[in-house]
């Protein structure tokens, strides 16, 4: 018996030590997904995931949130000014899991850690307890970009809790800066870091219907219809059908130089145009509106299909 309580009193003592390495003795909450902007004159936030939940506020056009959780594909639960709630996955636009804004956060847990960086092994800056106030300028892949006596860093988002005062100015001049920096001289844009939150939006509807002339999950998807409804919730407009994107939008990249979030381009009449777009995931994998018996799936670019049918790819600058 004796054994067993010395036992359990080492992996308490372990468990806080974990707990501390993380960045607080406790956790506060779930890690934020990311950040995303209102693309809807007014937009209901409602007290759960359906719309027979009352609607706890109303938000305006080009409003930033935060994203708490990816609930399913069509809600978001979200954080705006301190009020939590969820809201469509259709009503937003610029939805990244790395944006810039700014805000007022309150740590929500004792012996937080402020980091040099947005992970768990680098320096610490500051130790903060319960209820210490602080400016929240960004955020980064489930971490708030936070400012304190003149030093810049990261918390966990778990361990705070946005409380107030979202501006949009800040993050419209970082994607600005963000867009030029990432462009390369005389060819295609970088790789962005959007591409992989990109995917995994788009992959959230792997299942839905395929349905020709389609562009909404209401509706169903057609290729096209599929492609431009990922992107136009990353506040992207692409030309509506595949023959047309591939002709307009982006920047052709190279087959080894693939990236995630880029457009892959196929023609099923021997080249004489184009008849079919998909997103590239990496790993030779890609997400699509297929056709009507699978709706969206995910294919092979390797495969004998998509080898003989392949006809280039696109890169869309964020």
């Amino acid at each position: 018996m004796k054994k067993l309580i010395k036992l359990l009193g080492t992996i308490a003592i372990v468990a806080v030590l974990a707990a501390t390495a993380l960045g607080a003795s406790a956790s506060a909450g779930s890690t934020a997904y990311g950040a995303a902007t209102v693309d809807a004159s007014l937009l209901n936030i409602r007290g759960g995931p359906g719309l027979s939940y009352e609607i706890v506020t109303t938000i305006g056009d080009n409003s930033i949130v935060v994203i708490l959780e990816r609930v399913n594909s069509e809600w978001y639960y979200i954080n705006y000014n301190g009020t939590v709630g969820y809201a469509k996955t259709e009503y937003f636009k610029d939805v990244l899991s790395a944006e810039n804004f700014s805000a007022t956060g309150t740590v929500s847990a004792e012996a937080v850690l402020m980091r040099t960086s947005p992970t768990t092994d680098s320096r610490v800056l500051h130790t903060f307890d319960t209820n210490a106030s602080l400016a929240v300028i960004g955020i980064n892949d489930g971490w708030y970009k936070v400012k304190y006596d003149g030093d810049t860093g990261y918390i966990r988002s778990d361990l705070m809790k946005i409380t107030a005062g979202y501006s949009s100015a800040a993050a419209a001049s970082a994607k600005s800066s963000s867009a030029t920096a990432a462009t390369r001289s005389g060819g295609a844009p970088a790789p962005s870091s959007t591409g992989n939150a990109l995917v995994d939006f788009a992959l959230g509807y792997v299942g839905y219907n395929y349905v020709y002339g389609g562009s909404s999950p209401k509706t169903g998807f057609d290729c096209s219809g599929f492609s431009s409804y990922v992107f136009k919730n990353f506040g992207v407009t692409l030309t509506r059908n595949s023959a047309g994107q591939y002709k307009n939008d982006g920047v052709s990249v190279s087959k080894s130089e693939l990236a995630p979030g880029d457009l892959l381009f196929f023609s099923s009449n021997g080249g004489a145009s184009v008849t079919h777009v998909g997103i590239y995931m990496g790993d030779n994998e890609f997400v699509h509106a297929s056709g009507s018996k699978v709706g969206v799936i995910v294919s092979r670019t390797d495969s004998t299909y998509y080898i003989n049918h392949w006809v280039g790819a696109k890169r869309i600058s964020f």
